[in-house]
């Protein structure tokens, strides 16, 4: 176990161990005495523990909260060591020449110690290795040629980039690395132009104007990047409370609702029902995993975004956004996959007919239809898709689909009815056999044409697009009515005046040679 310190290097607060906090103490120790106390060698000072504080910065994370000797020694091999740094004069341009060929990716910031207004030609200079006066012509030439955008542009540019304050920006801006020789060289390049220009800057008055015009940008600037901090902190809150809200109510649909699939299928609620038309217990549970997946996952990756941009705390983005990208990506191949294998009960088609039926005689010329309810069910207790509903009777699951009525007429002289039964299947055969499995009832009183308003399939069989079509046959000279309660099994009756079949219930309908007529007294 290892004693630790709390330390403040440059306004930051760090935790470190023991034998971390001797090393640092005698790097720093030495770079003090050799630079001394004067005013150049104190900013000397100041601005390598600037930089030893962003390299802390950089390096710790959530996991790591303690500077060790591993970090130490990173840091004396990034700002440089004391045997090569503190050499003799001669050694020392070869030192920095050597140095200024190793390059760090350039930042961009506003270069104030070159500028005229703002530092931002000179800035861009700095970033782009490009001449200044080349990129102040390129402005001035965009102000007259652009309707004054090249205006703009500056202004925008002004505000937004951050100025070099500090020596450590300063050579970031040139692309220079950050070590103890470069900054010792740049801040005493800048007290030799200072002197230089002492004189000067004593006499003008302009300066202090410019510097006041700069300052009033930089406070324009800083307002900016607090409207920017406080816009982004509503965006956060406004993606957690959209992320949660959302999942909230997906996982409440998959549960509760009759329009999706729920993962807790031995439950009897609507939703939880409709899988089992489909499938196996099985691909109930797969197909109920990949959604959840695929759905949430990204609801729950837009409230890590927005707890992000609330709460900056350190993570592994790339690791984070990289698993919930597998995760979601697996969660899609589970689905396809699935419904690939549900897709192959649907391959095949089969049909059956009944035997053509001859109606019982009566002594009317006139056929009466009406469909009755034939199960009793609460229909807020009921899955219903496009017409198909599951539904629970007697502790059991049952499949109902409605049957379709069409009129059409006979070839002889009595009433016949024909019951033709469709599904689908792997195969042939086993569509065939879908189809066989539908139950339907009807009922002739005299005159009277009582049809079940469902048909159902055996308890456990799956939904493979069953359909019943109910054909009756008129023969010429006699008539049909349609009572209101068929008004929805009926489908796309012919007859001669092409009357919609909802303004065909509750008439009398008479077979022509030419087709069904509306029949009139």
């Amino acid at each position: 176990m290892k004693k630790t310190f709390t330390i403040n290097i440059s306004g930051s607060i760090f935790h470190i161990d023991e034998d971390a906090y001797e090393k640092l103490q005698a790097y720093l120790r030495s770079i003090s005495a050799h630079f001394g106390v004067s005013e150049e060698g104190r900013e000397i000072i100041t601005d390598i523990e600037l930089r030893i504080s962003e390299i802390f910065n950089e390096k710790l994370s959530s996991k790591d909260q303690v500077v060790t000797e591993t970090m130490i020694d990173e840091v004396i091999t990034i700002m440089g060591k004391l045997e090569e740094i503190f050499e003799t004069d001669n050694d020392e341009d070869e030192i920095i020449t050597e140095t200024k060929q190793t390059y760090r990716r350039r930042r961009l910031f506003r270069d104030p110690d070159h500028r005229v207004f703002g530092g931002v030609a000179s800035g861009l200079s700095a970033y782009f290795g490009i001449d200044v006066v080349v990129l102040r012509l390129i402005f001035v030439l965009l102000f007259f040629l652009g309707y004054g955008f090249s205006l703009l542009l500056y202004i925008i540019l002004w505000i937004v980039v951050p100025k070099a304050n500090t020596t450590a920006q300063k050579l970031e801006m040139k692309g220079e690395r950050v070590n103890i020789s470069n900054i010792e060289k740049s801040i005493k390049d800048e007290y030799q132009e200072v002197k230089e220009n002492f004189d000067n800057m004593r006499e003008k008055r302009g300066p202090q104007v410019k510097d006041g015009f700069d300052k009033g940008v930089d406070f324009a600037g800083s307002a900016l990047r607090l409207f920017l901090k406080i816009v982004l902190i509503v965006l956060g809150l406004g993606l957690i409370i959209a992320g949660f809200i959302s999942l909230l109510t997906f996982l409440g649909s998959v549960i509760f609702t009759t329009t999706m699939i729920g993962p807790f299928s031995g439950l009897d609620l609507p939703g939880m029902m409709v899988p089992e038309m489909f499938f196996t217990g099985m691909g109930i549970k797969l197909f109920s995993l990949g959604l959840i997946i695929v759905i949430g996952i990204p609801l729950v990756m837009l409230m890590f975004v927005g707890i992000k941009l609330l709460v900056k705390f350190k993570t592994n983005n790339k690791a984070i956004g990289l698993t919930a990208f597998a995760l979601w990506l697996g969660g899609l191949i589970l689905l396809i996959s699935v419904g690939i294998t549900q897709a192959k009960s649907y391959i095949s088609s089969g049909t059956t007919h009944s035997d053509t039926e001859v109606l019982n005689n009566f002594d009317s010329n006139t056929l009466y239809l009406r469909a009755e309810k034939n199960i009793d069910f609460d229909w807020r207790d009921a899955a219903d898709i496009d017409g198909v509903k599951v539904i629970v009777k007697d502790d059991e699951k049952l499949v109902l689909g409605e049957p379709t009525l069409d009129i059409e007429r006979s070839q002889s002289d009595n009433f016949e009815i024909i019951l033709k039964r469709k599904s689908r299947g792997r195969t042939h055969g086993d569509a065939v056999e879908n189809a066989e499995e539908i139950k339907y009832s009807w009922n002739q009183i005299d005159s009277l044409m009582i049809f079940d308003e469902y048909f159902t399939l055996p308890v456990g069989d799956k939904w493979r697009n069953q359909k019943l079509q109910i054909i009756l046959k008129v023969p010429e000279g006699k008539s049909v009515f349609l009572d209101k309660s068929v008004d929805d099994i009926i489908h796309d009756i012919e007859n001669v005046s092409n009357t919609w079949d909802g303004d065909m219930i509750g008439k009398k309908w008479i077979m022509k040679q030419e087709g069904l007529t509306l029949y009139r007294d």
